[in-house]
């Protein structure tokens, strides 16, 4: 990923020596937040024009550089306002020394008309191992600092034992760097928690607009760097790769590593991928990896590439993520899946859903995706979306691969391509691996092709008889319709209104009842809002 990850190894011989210092700096923030309740905050102010030989408390007394700033001590209610449409050059420094509280955070702003400017060719702002920081109103813009280890924000923290709380980072945009804004720790839970990134614009950087990472993680004894992520309102784009990097994925939009309980909501990634080096992976829109209770929601996710056969799609949930959720998204146009879940034997996903979401015209790569990729998750539910392929499309609706278990495959829509294949599965599972049920499989050319295994299938009665599929025990499911849409299949997806049911559809109130049948517990509305019926739902998202 975009930071610094450290090995397991080298992250816990560190550990020992960390504890100390971990100690001596929660005492530090504790004391400086006792003594705070007895002192007024300071306001401190930056103009080019300014002194750093002055107290920097006025507007007409304020210090001229970042470095002066990043030598003060700011304690809990502090701010530090930086001179509306004016640039200041270098790093701007929040240490162990600096800091407040939820209650009484330090504010990092601009003062006067519009928004100041940082530019840097390191990080722009440094926060190391401090907590309650609120940043906003700034523009942040790399200054030839396209290099892998630099952060429009870098939140970094390198103690055991301690995580630093409530940061909040608002109405910020930054390019140019290797990392939009990037949270990074060396050991578990040990990293940062309630941190709130909103109304961002996270454009022009090299591995990603906004990235999480931690130390890699161990199946046997899983473990968070970071906790309690909120993402919302986040516009990550034009983040293309790093062609320098042949060994791991870069040109992400939005990607959470190694985190507990995360939200990406009303966010969007675009035109993002496609310069990466890494000829065996590739980029996600938005994303998760090592991670648990992720929950990414209404999303979009658009035009966003690979350079390699692999990935350069639209939402996924990744290697070693557990218990969480893709739901109310849209995906369209992109290289790779729209929506992807995929563990291996040693980094297994469990427990995640894949519901409510719509994908148009995705899998326009070469690599082996779908419209839905599901691969190596076990106890995964995949339920109530609606998938649309188009001729620029080059897989199925759906792609199943790897040992997935006790996965469930209920009430989507799957359209396939003109004249392309609706489902592709890899190996010819068992039921009790792979469970499909109640969905509708509409052969947009007339042609009806699904490949189960070696086996290639051309009518469902055909392929339910052989496998068992689409059976709920002498009860047939499943059906072969035209959806029947609201608006045009074929065209713009933006805002996904093209795809709700007509009122005539055959697929209205023709789904299964997911409580009931599955304990499944779905979510009171479908994609557009409306109220989900539990014992007569429709079919697909919307």
């Amino acid at each position: 990923m975009s930071g610094m990850p450290l090995s397991r190894a080298s992250a816990v011989v560190a550990i020992a020596s960390a504890l100390v210092v971990a100690f001596v700096t929660v005492q530090r923030h504790v004391e400086a937040d006792s003594v705070s309740s007895r002192s007024p905050a300071v306001t401190y102010y930056l103009s080019p024009t300014g002194n750093n030989a002055a107290s920097g408390t006025s507007p007409q007394a304020a210090w001229r550089t970042l470095a002066r700033a990043s030598a003060a001590v700011l304690r809990p209610g502090d701010r530090l306002l930086l001179q509306g449409r004016q640039r200041f050059s270098g790093q701007l420094t929040i240490g162990r020394a600096d800091g407040g509280s939820a209650t009484r955070p330090v504010l990092i702003g601009s003062y006067g008309a519009g928004r100041a400017t940082i530019t840097s060719a390191r990080n722009g702002i440094l926060v190391d191992d401090a907590a309650g920081v609120e940043i906003s109103g700034l523009v942040i813009a790399g200054r030839r600092a396209m290099r892998p280890a630099t952060a429009g924000i870098q939140l970094y923290s390198d103690l055991a034992g301690y995580r630093a709380g409530h940061i909040a980072i608002t109405r910020v945009s930054v390019s140019g760097f290797g990392t939009g804004i990037s949270i990074g720790a060396l050991a578990d839970n040990a990293g940062f928690r309630d941190v709130s990134i909103s109304s961002a614009s996270l454009h022009g950087n090299l591995d990603a607009g906004l990235a999480s990472y931690g130390p890699a993680f161990n199946p046997a004894a899983p473990g968070y760097a970071n906790e309690d992520i909120r993402v919302t309102r986040v516009q990550a784009f034009g983040n293309l790769g790093d062609p320098r990097d042949t060994a791991a994925n870069s040109g992400n939009g939005i990607v959470l590593g190694s985190v507990r309980n995360a939200t990406v909501t009303w966010s969007s990634a675009h035109d993002n991928g496609g310069r990466g080096g890494a000829k065996r992976e590739g980029p996600e829109a938005i994303w998760a990896y090592d991670s648990t209770g992720v929950v990414i929601a209404h999303d979009v996710a658009y035009d966003n590439h690979s350079r390699s056969a692999a990935d350069g799609g639209g939402f996924g949930l990744d290697l070693s993520t557990s218990d969480s959720i893709l739901e109310y998204d849209l995906s369209y146009d992109n290289h790779g899946s729209g929506f992807l879940v995929f563990g291996t034997p040693k980094y297994q996903q469990s427990g995640n859903v894949v519901r409510f979401d719509i994908s148009y015209g995705d899998a326009r790569g070469s690599g082996p995706v779908g419209g839905i990729t599901v691969g190596g998750t076990v106890g995964s539910a995949v339920y109530q979306n609606t998938v649309v392929m188009t001729r620029a499309s080059t897989g199925p609706a759906l792609r199943i691969a790897g040992q997935p278990q006790a996965v469930r495959v209920l009430n989507n829509i799957f359209a396939a391509s003109p004249g392309g294949v609706l489902a592709r599965a890899v190996h010819s599972y068992d039921r009790s691996d792979v469970l499909l049920a109640g969905n509708d499989y509409a052969a947009r050319s007339g042609r009806w092709s699904l490949l189960w295994g070696q086996t290639a299938y051309g009518s469902l009665l055909t392929w339910r008889a052989a496998t068992g599929e689409e059976l709920l025990g002498s009860s047939r499911t499943g059906l072969t319709l035209a959806p029947r849409f609201a608006g045009p299949a074929a065209g713009s997806a933006r805002g996904g209104a093209g795809f709700m049911l007509v009122a005539r559809s055959r697929l209205r109130r023709a789904g299964l009842d997911l409580s009931r049948l599955f304990g499944l517990r779905p979510g009171r509305v479908d994609f557009g809002g409306g109220r989900y019926s539990v014992t007569t739902p429709s079919i697909g998202a919307w």
